[in-house]
């Protein structure tokens, strides 16, 4: 039996957990404050190669909608740092809408164990130290991009973020400075976008932060483990299997002058066959450049280039991708960001959906998204 075979009781004593620990908390007279802000998420978007409605745009993480509205998600956050006084801290994400229903489609506790949880987390401060240790389900901080659309440069995720990176974990995180502008972290966890682990083997990693400016900041990542299963797993492969993971990130941006950030995401990773299952591995690049156009408005570019060379991540053949992106955000208040996006993607083989037999190798989008923050 699994442990999360009864999710509406599972949800229950999480939420009931969070309400009794915001209680004790109010009632210490030394109990720092809790945080509450979230925010709702809405798009409209366009797919000029008109693919079928139930078909929709393939290939994207979460902007799959082609013709229509769509709510991408409802999310409310609800926090309470660690202190001195209070080492103790939590963090909980609590969502709803179609983000909810993509991420946990492949998690294999099953699609809505967990799904409304996007993180709950506890944080201890090490007492005398600048160290911390978060225990928990975390959105994980690899890669440049993340599950929050009104803090990433464009709206719809790259190839690199949805084909190669992970969107979550559930374990330990520890977190400490090392040195001079200089971090480290190290995580041990369940798996690849996994809170039941699919295949009883825990997965690892590490993470080095390097500001050698105040400008500059350098981050690189690895993640290793055995992912994947026979069954549903986290890690979502083409085919069916567990391999042996490598993952490495590198992470770079640079503010080249008070209005113009740069920034470069480079993955490689590698994938060992166990038991007849196949082997391989896929890599990426992409670029970023930001401009603050005006005082409420910004202008974002990004290019990128995704290899999969074995067929484990897109489509189950050996692909490779290609895209362009463009935005113009305009922010109404500090709390209403509309943003403005065009997408050109373009692949060696005809992978993308459209109203032509067999696909097409390219992909044209346009799409205007509301972000309200409360």
């Amino acid at each position: 039996m699994k442990n999360l075979s009864h999710p509406n009781l599972l949800r229950s004593s999480l939420l009931a957990g969070i309400v009794g620990i915001t209680a004790a908390a109010h009632a210490a007279d030394d109990a720092p404050a809790w945080s509450y802000n979230g925010h709702l998420d809405f798009y409209y978007s366009y797919d000029f190669g008109k693919p079928p409605t139930l078909m929709g745009t393939n290939l994207r993480q979460f902007d799959v909608k082609n013709n229509q509205f769509g709510l991408a998600v409802l999310q409310v956050d609800v926090s309470r740092k660690a202190t001195a006084k209070n080492p103790f801290g939590i963090t909980a994400s609590f969502v709803v809408g179609k983000n909810a229903d993509i991420i946990a489609f492949n998690e294999p506790g099953g699609p809505n164990s967990t799904k409304e949880i996007q993180q709950l987390y506890v944080t201890y401060a090490v007492p005398k130290s600048s160290a911390s240790i978060d225990f928990g389900k975390f959105l994980s901080t690899m890669g440049y991009e993340g599950v929050d659309s009104s803090t990433n440069d464009n709206y719809s995720r790259s190839f690199l973020y949805t084909l190669g990176q992970m969107i979550y974990h559930t374990g330990f995180r520890g977190t400490t400075p090392i040195g001079k502008n200089l971090t480290g972290s190290l995580y041990l966890v369940n798996g690849w976008n996994e809170v039941e682990d699919s295949n009883g083997g825990l997965s690892y990693g590490a993470s080095l932060g390097y500001n050698p400016t105040d400008k500059t900041a350098i981050t690189a990542n690895y993640y290793g483990g055995q992912e994947g299963s026979g069954g549903v797993s986290g890690i979502g492969f083409t085919s069916p299997g567990a391999r042996g993971i490598n993952f490495g990130d590198l992470v770079i941006t640079h503010q080249l002058t008070p209005k113009i950030k740069l920034a470069l995401n480079a993955d490689y990773t590698d994938a060992k066959g166990f038991d007849g299952s196949a082997g391989g591995h896929w890599s990426g690049i992409a670029g970023y450049v930001t401009v603050n156009l005006a005082s409420n408005l910004n202008g974002a570019v990004r290019y990128e280039t995704f290899s999969d060379t074995d067929g484990l991540r897109g489509t189950g053949a050996s692909a490779r991708y290609n895209s362009f992106t463009t935005n113009l955000d305009y922010s109404l208040t500090k709390d209403a960001l509309f943003r403005l996006e065009l997408r050109v993607d373009k692949s060696n083989l005809n992978v993308f959906n459209s109203d032509k037999a067999g696909g097409s190798d390219n992909r044209t989008t346009l799409s205007l998204s509301h972000v309200l923050k409360f």
